[in-house]
């Protein structure tokens, strides 16, 4: 994954977050709270129409009964044909009639008698409606018919008068009057579900705005500020201490912002340090040739110490060299792939610990048989061994008291594991999290925290692995797993 760091510009502003409204979270907030109110109202609205429609029909059976008292009984200023006229051509009622059952002789008989007492039936369709047994249903559907009732069609309303239980009471209207109030009623509802829904959109929006949508318009604004200089501490977003979901995003974004600017900072330190790493490599290298070809003539020297010891010398100088070289053409500690060849891992041993124990009084010692062989590139091994033993023997003079090193190895066929032992005091939890990585493992003041990183590395090219066993008070065992034939593990990875 490259990281590109954004141009650190302080006086550099935040994007302009630029929305239309349609796109807003205002008005999506608005048209949501107002949208479910419609809702809410459009599935009372039918019910309510019905109601409405049972009161007018219920307005007409009462005025006709009013009509056929005044007519039973007309009083001497001529109530029937004065007010009597009004109430029925205000009510639009075409006929009033009293329907009674048939005297008890005549119970056979299927239609109940019938009085007319104002008007006759008109010529027409006529619908039967009796609003006292109406159900729910029927009331719904009795609107609905209504609403597409065609021209000239008129109703037969009949109901039992409030004045006598035992007859019943019988209005013919037209429909035209209840389907022209049912549309006035209609739109009257409308408007004011209309503006119901408005208004309690608007205070739902009212009551949402300081909790939610000013909160999350800060948290945007401030994910827009980090994104043009995340490494600059100054615009960094604090969290409000709310214990919502907007809370917990504040949490989030304030813990992703800190990760992204460490990120950020030590990509910034290592491409520095690369640099004079770079810097540095350039001049060594010339340096580490001088000294290389000295040592070359040190091996011709009549001295026999001094003849022990310059091979040795060579080798480290070169394996120097080839670092140095390295560092300047990748631009950075690339390892060079792994040349495989036949070692014996005592020999290996030996010699790393040997460099690797020149400043540290601390006893060495391994159990490794002579004749053990292992495939590997032998720089890769020896830089391996030389880290691990070198940083156990550190481990052991930090602490104060003597210990020793020790190397053992358990062969399982193909595999090699190689325990690295020391009686040093082991390592804290807060290294152990952090172990292998980059200037981050360290447990040693002024350590550089590459040590076990560099070998990971050479151990992962070479097919093996490095791994804490254990650690504690008594000690640090590592496994260095090896492999000990590559081609047959190349061979059955192939079969696999």
């Amino acid at each position: 994954m490259t990281i590109t760091t954004p141009p650190n510009n302080p006086s550099a502003s935040a994007p302009r977050l630029e929305l239309k409204l349609s796109e807003s979270l205002t008005a999506r907030l608005l048209m949501i709270g107002a949208g479910f109110i419609l809702l809410t109202e459009a599935l009372l609205f039918v019910p309510t129409m019905a109601n409405y429609r049972d009161d007018w029909l219920m307005n007409r059976l009462r005025t006709a009964e009013m009509v056929a008292l005044t007519s039973a009984n007309p009083r001497r200023d001529g109530l029937v044909g004065g007010q009597s006229s009004e109430l029925i051509r205000a009510a639009d009622i075409q006929s009033i009639a009293i329907l009674q059952n048939p005297p008890a002789q005549d119970a056979a008989a299927q239609t109940p008698l019938r009085l007319e007492i104002v008007g006759a039936p008109p010529r027409g369709p006529i619908i039967r409606v009796e609003p006292e047994i109406q159900t729910i249903g029927t009331s719904i559907l009795g609107v609905l018919a209504t609403y597409t009732a065609p021209h000239g069609r008129y109703l037969r309303i009949i109901g039992r008068p409030q004045t006598n239980a035992a007859i019943r009471l019988e209005a013919i209207v037209a429909e035209a009057p209840l389907k022209e109030a049912l549309l006035h009623k209609t739109w009257q509802v409308l408007f004011s579900i209309l503006a119901l829904s408005l208004t309690i959109g608007a205070l739902i929006y009212a009551a949402l705005i300081d909790g939610f949508i000013r909160p999350m318009r800060k948290l945007t604004h401030a994910i827009a500020r980090f994104s043009v200089a995340p490494t600059d501490a100054s615009r960094a977003f604090v969290p409000t201490g709310r214990s919502d979901e907007i809370g917990q995003a504040e949490v989030a974004f304030s813990s992703m912002q800190e990760a992204v600017r460490s990120a950020f900072l030590q990509k910034d330190r290592l491409a520095q340090l690369g640099l004079a790493v770079s810097k540095i490599a350039h001049d060594l290298r010339h340096s580490l040739g001088a000294a290389h070809l000295v040592s070359e003539r040190l091996s011709s020297v009549d001295d026999p110490v001094v003849r022990a010891t310059a091979p040795r010398l060579e080798r480290a100088l070169q394996r120097a060299i080839n670092l140095a070289q390295s560092t300047l053409s990748f631009g950075k500690a690339q390892e060079r792939p792994p040349e495989i060849e036949l070692i014996y891992l005592s020999d290996a041993l030996d010699e790393a610990a040997d460099e690797a124990l020149t400043e540290y009084k601390v006893s060495w010692s391994h159990d490794v048989a002579n004749d053990l062989e292992v495939e590997i590139d032998a720089e890769h091994l020896h830089r391996i061994l030389t880290n691990l033993i070198r940083n156990a023997a550190q481990a052991i003079i930090a602490s104060g008291q003597a210990g020793s090193v020790r190397a053992s190895v358990k062969v399982k066929h193909s595999q090699i594991d190689l325990h690295i032992i020391d009686t040093g005091p082991g390592l804290p939890k807060r290294v152990q999290e952090h172990l292998f990585t980059p200037f981050a493992g360290s447990g040693l003041k002024g350590g550089a925290g590459l040590g076990l990183a560099i070998s990971l590395e050479l151990a992962r090219l070479n097919g093996g692995d490095i791994i804490l066993n254990d650690t504690g008070p008594k000690g640090t065992d590592f496994i260095v797993r090896l492999v000990r034939d590559q081609e047959e593990v190349a061979n059955s990875k192939y079969m696999a």
